[in-house]
């Protein structure tokens, strides 16, 4: 016992001493590089596995020190975008040093698309992340919000929402979010099938009733593009619109009238072609046009 005792001890004694030597080395290498910006004295690091040997088990403890140096470091005002990739370079060692470091893919997946526009390395740091905290459902939420906002892809950004959607603490407006962006991305059927595994896992009652009412709503969008394929290739083939809905059944262009989940069946325009719900005010709005950095 007082060997195991003693070993600790020494374990401590030189996870201090290596803490302490990696801090004097790095104040003297600042004191080398004053005119360096912060940021690109990171390129002066060892690679991360270089790193995790020599810190003789005290991974978490060296990762501490590097995220601070890299807070410290991210907080200059001027950021240039070669620096961003050292921003990468220091949250890849200090992630690696500590893969459940929660708070560094969170803010550093920040940091990569605001401090400076990164956003595929932004996109990389949460995807490790997620890999080694597969139940932080802020990760694969991040993940979305930069689908949605960096590169303008609703499809990805529905997918990882979705996913984020489904993890134990998730906010509940995550799912109605990841469904309008299945639909705003022409896939009303992922939105479907999201939707109906989101109501079967729900457990409240007021929950379930709002997720059955917007799987009505994703059915009725589906079914409306559906049935406005089918009216054109009707008019391409015909030269001319169906009168009635009903032609697209005996023309052989559906095998059925989809019916109005909210009740009775669509209605059809054929002066201007457009079918809708008698029970639903508004289609889905289109995808709109978001700023791509």
């Amino acid at each position: 016992m007082m060997i195991s005792v003693k070993r600790q001890m020494a374990f401590v004694t030189m996870g201090v001493v290596l803490l302490a030597g990696l801090c004097i080395l790095h104040v003297r290498l600042d004191q080398f590089r004053a005119n360096i910006p912060k940021l690109q004295r990171f390129m002066y690091l060892p690679q991360a596995e270089a790193l995790k040997t020599a810190s003789l088990g005290f991974h978490e403890l060296v990762s501490d020190f590097l995220w601070l140096r890299a807070i410290q470091a991210m907080g200059e005002q001027k950021v240039s975008g070669e620096a961003g990739y050292w921003i990468y370079r220091a949250l890849d060692i200090v992630t690696t040093l500590d893969p459940m470091f929660v708070q560094a893919y969170e803010a550093g997946s920040i940091a990569l698309c605001t401090l400076v526009v990164l956003p595929d390395q932004s996109n990389a740091l949460l995807e490790k992340g997620m890999k080694y905290n597969p139940q932080v459902w802020q990760l694969p939420f991040y993940l979305g919000i930069n689908y949605y906002f960096e590169f303008g892809d609703d499809a990805k950004a529905a997918e990882s929402l979705a996913r984020a959607a489904r993890l134990p603490g998730a906010p509940e407006y995550i799912a109605h979010f990841a469904a309008r962006l299945y639909t705003l991305s022409q896939e009303p059927q992922a939105a479907i099938d999201f939707l109906a595994q989101m109501y079967e896992q729900a457990n409240e009652e007021n929950v379930r009733q709002a997720l059955a009412h917007r799987l009505k709503e994703v059915i009725v969008e589906r079914d409306l593009q559906v049935l406005e394929r089918a009216i054109s290739r009707y008019r391409e083939l015909h030269r001319h619109p169906p009168v009635r809905l009903e032609e697209l059944v005996g023309r052989g262009f559906l095998i059925e009238l989809p019916p109005d989940p909210f009740g009775g069946t669509y209605l059809y325009n054929p002066e201007t072609q457009a079918v809708r719900s008698g029970f639903v005010d508004r289609r889905m709005p289109e995808r709109g046009k978001r700023r791509v950095k």
